[in-house]
């Protein structure tokens, strides 16, 4: 993992669709802006980590709509990158 500093933030999965490919690939798109690694966790204990660098990791995930999950980011700009990654959950991965 990256040196620096971590954050860690809850998100829950609120488009109807879950947390599907378009939604993870636009994560990919968004963790590769920053040097910090990025990982989702869901809350309830299923799965892994799921490297937010990675589609089929966090489809891996099987977030399905309302399922919260713990977004770590880690490095030098990791405020940053988590902040940016949850404001997408919060917009409900721009889903119309």
């Amino acid at each position: 993992m990256a040196t620096g500093a971590s954050l860690c933030k809850k998100v829950r999965v609120s488009s109807p669709m879950g947390l599907h490919a378009r939604p993870a690939a636009q994560i990919v798109h968004i963790a590769g802006k920053y040097q910090s690694d990025l990982k989702l966790r869901r809350t309830d204990g299923k799965g892994s980590d799921a490297d937010c660098r990675s589609v089929l990791a966090m489809l891996m995930l099987a977030a399905s709509k309302d399922t919260e999950l713990e977004l770590r980011g880690c490095g030098p700009d990791a405020a940053e990158a988590v902040n940016s990654v949850a404001e997408y959950f919060d917009r409900s991965f721009d889903d119309k």
